[in-house]
């Protein structure tokens, strides 16, 4: 019985290790980039061997793709429980925008996935298809309530890559263009109510096109409270 506890509690601790390398090579990925990121500076980050990180891992091309796999049955997730909680009594527009609002509203929060879309945009090939092909299986998760949305009259012109890219542009600017954000707010004074006022912006853009009244459109106090509650392990 000895030797079956101290085994779970082995494998319990290689999976730990596991996690706290994905965090701090997350972390790395994001405020780096892929390029600039070395094995030695992510097991100093997670402040384990390189040679563990090799055993866990083999290479930093394959905790890269890792990383992404993480992040992207996140929002897999994420997007599946927007969808899933919507109230079925709502319009289909209505529900499109609460489920895309709430997405970006994520996104702004916490921008690490869009960091680390960009930065794959800027790498080899082989970064960008690997990005690609996961971003494409996620786009499936819209295509019903869209598919909807065209039947009962509502922006028929937008498919679905359209409305994700949308989301993702507004995403990506709050980051790459922060600077310029917070000079077209010079009245907001934190970054998070500038964050909030640049989702305003989203939302009533989208309301337009998806013929939702500007009085429906809601009115939080900070982004944090449109979250979804789906934990990410790395936080």
């Amino acid at each position: 019985m000895t030797e079956k506890r101290v085994g779970r509690q082995t494998a319990k601790a290689a999976e730990e290790t596991r996690k706290q390398i994905l965090c701090a090579a997350t972390e790395l990925f994001c405020c780096q980039g892929f390029k600039a990121v070395s094995l030695r500076a992510i097991s100093e980050k997670a402040g384990v061997s390189h040679s563990l990180i090799r055993h866990h891992f083999g290479s930093k091309l394959k905790i890269w793709k890792q990383v992404n796999d993480e992040m992207e049955n996140y929002f897999r997730q994420y997007i599946s429980d927007l969808l899933h909680t919507q109230d079925s009594q709502l319009k289909s527009n209505y529900r499109l925008f609460n489920v895309l609002t709430t997405l970006l509203a994520r996104l702004l929060v916490d921008p690490r996935p869009m960091q680390i879309l960009a930065d794959a945009m800027k790498q080899e090939q082989e970064l960008v298809v690997y990005f690609l092909d996961e971003s494409y299986e996620m786009a499936e998760l819209f295509e019903s309530l869209l598919n909807e949305c065209h039947k009962e009259g509502y922006i028929q012109d937008y498919q679905v890559n359209e409305l994700k890219w949308l989301t993702a542009s507004y995403a990506h600017s709050a980051t790459s263009l922060a600077p310029l954000m917070r000079g077209t707010y010079p009245e907001v004074e934190s970054e998070s109510a500038c964050l909030l006022k640049h989702w305003h912006l989203y939302a009533r853009m989208l309301a337009a096109q998806l013929e939702i009244p500007a009085d429906d459109i809601p009115q939080p106090a900070q982004l944090e409270d449109l979250l979804q509650a789906v934990p990410w392990e790395c936080k």
